[in-house]
């Protein structure tokens, strides 16, 4: 017999609680578990008034939105409000009831603005603190990558920074809107010459397979043991990778009191610059040398005579230092009469040559030259070769981690300062789940009444089908409650720290 269902609307509820509804292997029930949020309190104490004003929503209240905002990737904070008013999960992991009502999206762009930027840092840090004090941070090797985001500004908001070049650009689209049938006349774009009116801080970036557009790039460095975050630097889409990187490299010892042995990074990081710097830090970097800056091989046959600076060819011929050194560094050798133009073996010669004819040919030779000989034998072993794999599928996976599932792929405010709260916040959701994926898989290293309840989780899906069968045995109803009350009464201790 076909069945029909009838809505039941009773005036009260009784014995009816949320958690309930939440399963053992909720995420959110296993952060809740894991992560304690109760340093946010006195993390954001000093941003309020502590005896006049109206009292405020509860700033773990706000993290704790943030942290369902960016794990499941909700873009709007009017939409993360709406799914909290009605998802038993989010209300549960919020610690509101059915009666509460959920903070206005307006609130939460409040709190925001009114933390800042140093506040998130610092909640990024004490979530990365937990993850050190369970062994996920080794700092002893480093992996650094960098990224494009795509800002929230269309490329139509450039305009030109200079008020002439600006008035003739209206002037051309007036005259182009004017004459249909005629072919416009595409402006010339450049950071120098155009910003955009909407997001000033966004620059246009260009690489191979990305679509063109005003970037943001993020700077991510991460601890290879385990791929926890560890910096999240966000600059504009212009800047390149090399720039930052030593600086940040300091900012990662200094926060996180570790001492890097071991630097790992793709060819765009390989400036001469960096690899001196590293070595003379006592690091060892594992950076591949492409770049034009860090040096190059010496041609095959070539020698260099560092007592009378000159380079010997292979019949015999000095080449002289002349002119000035260029931007990199390197300084060019070539013979003084042009006498090379006259060699047997010139069609074989490794030297460099100009495209104008009748010009002696010359060898580039790099003030890092020695720090590159020393990389460049580095690259042939299988260490070497192993590190590069490992930085591509930990940190560029990361990267398409964060991008498809935590909303990273483009920014959700405007302003340096705001994508660089939303990076902090996408890191630490990040290091959250690596941090309960950990503690799912070695229950063994957690305190003594987590661990108590960690096992009865596992024994209360086999407990539970019995409890009808002995639900009239005192006994078995006294514990099955007091371990209840007793499990309640510790996850608030513990958890939410009241």
């Amino acid at each position: 017999m076909q069945g029909k269902q009838v809505l039941n609307e009773t005036l009260f509820v009784y014995n009816l609680s949320i958690e309930t509804f939440v399963p053992e292997n909720h995420i959110l029930r296993k952060i809740n578990q894991i992560v304690d949020l109760s340093f946010v309190r006195e993390l954001t104490q000093d941003k309020y008034c502590s005896n006049n004003g109206r009292t405020s929503i509860d700033p773990e209240l706000f993290f704790r939105l943030m942290i369902i905002k960016y794990i499941y990737g909700i873009e709007s904070e009017r939409r993360l409000c709406e799914d909290a008013h009605s998802h038993m999960g989010y209300r549960w992991f919020c610690r509101l009831s059915m009666q509460d009502s959920v903070p206005h999206h307006s609130s939460l762009t409040k709190i925001r603005d009114r933390l800042g930027e140093d506040t998130i840092e610092q909640f990024f840090d004490c979530i990365v603190k937990q993850c050190c004090q369970h062994g996920l941070v080794k700092g002893k090797r480093i992996i650094t990558d960098g990224t494009l985001i795509k800002a929230n500004a269309s490329i139509n908001s450039l305009e030109a920074i200079n008020m002439i070049e600006r008035h003739q650009e209206e002037v051309r689209e007036k005259s182009d809107r004017n004459e249909p049938n005629q072919k416009p006349v595409q402006p010339k774009l450049s950071n120098k010459t155009h910003q955009s009116r909407t997001d000033p801080e966004s620059t246009l970036a260009y690489k191979n397979g990305c679509s063109n557009g005003l970037k943001y790039k993020g700077h991510f460095s991460i601890d290879a043991e385990y791929g926890i975050i560890l910096d999240p630097f966000i600059s504009t889409g212009a800047d390149h990778e090399s720039k930052h990187y030593l600086n940040r490299l300091e900012t990662i010892q200094h926060k996180h009191d570790i001492t890097i042995e071991e630097t790992v990074a793709d060819r765009g990081y390989g400036t001469g610059t960096i690899i001196s710097t590293l070595f003379e830090r006592n690091i060892r970097p594992l950076i591949p040398l492409f770049h034009h800056s860090s040096g190059s091989a010496m041609p095959a046959g070539f020698i260099y005579d560092p007592t009378t600076d000159t380079i010997q060819c292979p019949t015999g011929n000095k080449l002289i230092a002349t002119g000035k050194k260029d931007r990199y560094q390197r300084q060019r050798y070539k013979i003084k009469d042009a006498s090379c133009l006259s060699c047997n073996t010139l069609s074989q010669c490794g030297a460099n040559f100009l495209k104008q004819k009748n010009k002696p040919r010359y060898v580039q030779l790099s003030d890092f030259q020695s720090y590159y000989n020393t990389i460049n034998n580095h690259m042939k072993t299988p260490y070497f070769k192993a590190a590069i794999r490992e930085r591509f599928y930990k940190i560029e996976g990361l990267f398409s981690e964060a991008k498809r599932l935590h909303g990273f792929q483009r920014a959700q405010f405007r302003g340096r300062k705001k994508m660089q709260i939303q990076a902090f916040f996408t890191a630490s959701v990040l290091n959250i789940k690596k941090l309960v994926k950990f503690m799912s898989l070695n229950p063994s290293i957690l305190d003594p009444i987590t661990l108590i309840f960690f096992i009865f989780q596992r024994l209360r899906r086999y407990l539970e089908p019995l409890r009808p069968i002995f639900i009239h045995s005192s006994l078995f109803f006294s514990f099955y409650n007091h371990f209840f009350f007793l499990r309640t009464f510790s996850t608030q201790s513990i958890d939410y720290g009241t």
